[in-house]
């Protein structure tokens, strides 16, 4: 079985969940904090409507490209979480950190300056992210911090996208 996505080389959900089941019981032995940042391009539907299929999966492979750099530790990781959705596992992150990284992913996503016509809130490419920090504890879930994060990632898009989220 491949831990890489085919499409854009980086790793896929599946070596996610491995790192994250790693990661996880290593901070909750050594009680630090672990964060999470899940990103999804904003209106990607609307951008394979207005481009194409190609361009997307071009643009998909772009923005997997320059989100790799964002986090550059040995161990951070970086997936393609599902669709247009990419996530960070940050070991030994916390919360003011994550956020650092995460405002670097929005400047690295406005470098490029891709255009994007069919976008509702700016003219050219932009992300969405739920941010989490957790310093797991026995009776913790991953599923459920992870559901967090996600719910953080909805939140910032239900606030107008092409911002952060993390609480």
């Amino acid at each position: 079985m491949s831990f890489k996505d085919g499409l854009t080389g980086v790793a896929n959900r599946r070596m996610f969940d491995s790192i994250l089941d790693l990661e996880w019981s290593n901070a909750r032995r050594s009680q630090q904090p672990l964060s999470l940042i899940l990103l999804d391009i904003d209106f990607f539907k609307e951008y394979n409507d207005c481009y194409g299929h190609l361009r997307g999966d071009d643009c998909l492979k772009l923005v997997a490209q320059t989100l790799g750099a964002a986090a550059t530790r040995a161990r951070d990781f970086f997936a393609r979480f599902g669709g247009e959705e990419f996530i960070f596992v940050l070991p030994e992150t916390d919360a003011e950190a994550a956020e650092k990284i995460a405002e670097r992913c929005q400047e690295l996503i406005a470098k490029l300056e891709i255009p994007h016509q069919g976008s509702k809130v700016s003219d050219c490419l932009t992300v969405s992210m739920g941010i989490g920090t957790i310093v797991p504890v026995h009776g913790d879930k991953q599923k459920d911090f992870v559901d967090l994060v996600d719910q953080r990632l909805y939140g910032a898009k239900d606030a107008g996208r092409n911002q952060k989220l993390s609480i």
